[in-house]
C-alpha cells in the first residue's frame, strides 16, 4: 500500500538539506517499526518519493511524501507512530491514502509567506516594484547550479505577489509561484528580481504554506 504524508519542516531544521530530511524520515520510520517496502538491487532503499526540494533556510508546512508499505496500515496509525519518533522540527500534519491521487510529480504551484525588510523603502515603492515584475514578460535572474551560472527568465512562473502586512520597513508578502521540478521559482529568486528596483530589500523569513496542482482553472490539493 502507498500512503501520502504532509510534513512540516520547522525552524529547528530549516538549514538541513532535502537529503537530510529524507534520511531523518527514514530513520524515524525504522524506529517506529513501520513495515516499509524497499527497492530491489544491491543497495535497497525505502520506496519513497517527494515534492521538489525547498532551498536551505526555508521552513514549510507543505512538504509531501509518498511512502510504500508491505502491508495495510491505517493513516491514523502511521500518523501517531511516526510523529512519536520524528526529531524536533519535523512533524506529520496529515496522512492519507495515496491510491487514486494525482502523482506528486503533477504538483506545479506553491504559495509562500515571505517576510522582508526594505531598508527604508516605502510600501508604495514596494508595490510599484511588484507591479513592474508582474507586468513584465521577462524577469531575468542569474541562477547558480552545480557551480555554474545561467541567466533564466522567471516571469512565466510568477503568478501572484501581494503585500499582506506592512509595519515600518517590514513587510509580509504572499507569493504564488511555479513549483515544478523542471521550472521551479523560489521566493528568493523573486526577491533578487525585486532588488533591481529596491536594492536594499532583504529576506527575513520564508515559509511554504501550501502546494497544489493547478489544472483547468482550479486548484487540486495533493492530500
Amino acid at each position: 500500500m502507498k500512503l501520502r504524508m504532509r510534513i512540516r519542516k520547522g525552524g529547528d531544521v530549516k538549514y538541513i538539506s532535502q537529503l537530510d530530511m529524507m534520511r531523518a524520515l527514514e530513520r524515524a520510520m525504522r524506529r517506529a517499526k513501520l513495515p516499509l517496502k524497499f527497492t530491489e538491487g544491491f543497495s535497497p532503499r525505502p520506496r519513497m518519493s517527494f515534492t521538489p526540494a525547498i532551498p536551505v533556510g526555508m521552513t514549510s508546512d507543505a512538504e509531501y511524501a509518498d511512502v510504500e508499505f508491505v502491508k495495510e496500515l491505517s493513516p491514523q496509525e502511521v500518523y501517531e507512530r511516526l510523529n512519536f519518533t520524528l526529531p524536533p522540527g519535523i512533524a506529520l500534519l496529515k496522512v492519507g491514502n495515496a491510491e487514486g491521487k494525482p502523482s506528486l510529480s503533477s504538483v506545479n504551484r506553491a504559495i509562500y509567506t515571505v517576510n522582508v525588510i526594505s531598508g527604508g523603502a516605502s510600501k508604495e515603492a514596494l508595490e510599484e516594484a511588484i507591479g513592474k515584475i508582474l507586468s513584465s514578460p521577462e524577469v531575468k535572474i542569474v541562477k547558480k547550479s552545480k557551480g555554474k551560472e545561467k541567466e533564466v527568465n522567471i516571469a512565466p512562473g510568477i503568478y501572484r505577489i501581494e503585500v499582506r502586512a506592512a509595519e515600518g520597513g517590514k513587510f509580509e508578502l504572499e507569493m504564488e509561484l511555479a513549483a515544478r521540478q523542471e521550472a521551479n521559482v523560489t521566493p528568493f529568486m523573486v526577491v533578487d528580481a525585486l532588488r533591481e528596483y529596491i536594492p536594499s530589500l532583504d529576506v527575513v523569513k520564508v515559509n511554504k504554506d501550501e502546494m497544489f496542482i493547478f489544472e483547468k482553472g482550479r486548484n487540486v490539493l495533493p492530500l
